[in-house]
């Protein structure tokens, strides 16, 4: 839950909230570059998933189509996140088939950034099945990026981490986000903070400056988080869930961050806030209040 705090930092800018097309997942991809532009987005962050671009099913055309019609609205991507979970996709299985098709659909991405020149793309790194050997899993899952980081290297692009639950990562804290950036061997590796994960990694955003530095740190999902009766957290918009996102904020203020803070929220739980502009637009006017 956030309080009514304005003009509360020394540090952080208006200007580094980004919007994106998550909110636009039920409408074409055509529709939501249209809307960004209307609300003068500028530089967004991308999720890379059906029905606006799946990276399983795009060709180099399709990239480059991308980069013409972001260029065409005025738009352009900080971070490609393509959907890292929903998908049938683990760059740490045991399943060669499985990890040849995860490593072509994150290959994709990567070669969709240097095409529509996005400085990051968010990847998850893996996870293993209930009965797999976790070292086993691990060493897979840092053979898999260390190849798309050879290959981001190409490209120009940086991939980044964001730390989560075990059922969809072993990046499960931001101390294995450093140990995995360690064993790949690649320095175009960076960190993306996710504030509703924090409440499921149990980390303060000070906790990860600690252990990433503040150079690893290169985006922040701004996000509320709600707790579900299951125990489970969920997505939301900030003032809508549980967490004290304003002294998190602050952590970032007094750490001089200078990223961006990136929508991946979908949709509000407010009933009266049901377009993806209504969305954007709450985001935007809890964001602009701290101003």
């Amino acid at each position: 839950m956030t309080g009514e705090i304005t003009k509360m930092f020394t540090n952080l800018k208006k200007e580094q909230f980004i919007h994106s097309n998550f909110p636009f997942c039920d409408y074409s991809l055509d529709y939501t570059l249209d809307s960004l532009q209307d609300m003068g987005a500028g530089t967004i962050e991308f999720y890379g998933a059906a029905p606006h671009f799946c990276m399983e099913d795009v060709t180099y055309s399709d990239m480059k189509v991308l980069g013409y019609k972001l260029r065409e609205h005025g738009l352009k991507v900080l971070e490609i996140n393509p959907e890292n979970c929903a998908y049938p996709v683990n760059l740490a299985s045991g399943n060669s088939a499985t990890r040849a098709r995860t490593l072509r659909y994150y290959e994709n991405a990567i070669h969709t950034a240097g095409v529509i020149s996005a400085k990051y793309v968010l990847i998850f790194p893996g996870y293993p099945n209930a009965d797999d050997n976790p070292e086993d899993a691990w060493k897979r899952s840092v053979d898999s990026m260390n190849r798309l980081g050879n290959i981001a290297k190409t490209e120009g692009v940086t991939i980044t981490f964001e730390a989560t639950t075990p059922n969809i990562t072993v990046v499960t804290n931001h101390k294995k986000i450093m140990q995995m950036i360690k064993d790949t061997g690649c320095e175009n590796m960076a960190v993306t903070v996710d504030l509703m994960c924090l409440a499921q990694t149990q980390e303060t955003v000070q906790d990860v400056y600690d252990i990433c530095g503040p150079g690893r740190i290169v985006n922040v999902h701004y996000t509320d988080g709600g707790l579900l009766p299951a125990g489970c957290w969920e997505h939301r918009i900030p003032g809508e869930g549980d967490l004290d996102l304003d002294t998190m904020l602050k952590q970032f203020d007094e750490n001089h961050y200078k990223g961006y803070f990136g929508n991946e929220v979908k949709w509000s739980i407010d009933p009266l806030v049901n377009t993806p502009e209504l969305t954007s637009a709450k985001l935007q006017k809890w964001w602009d209040s701290h101003f």
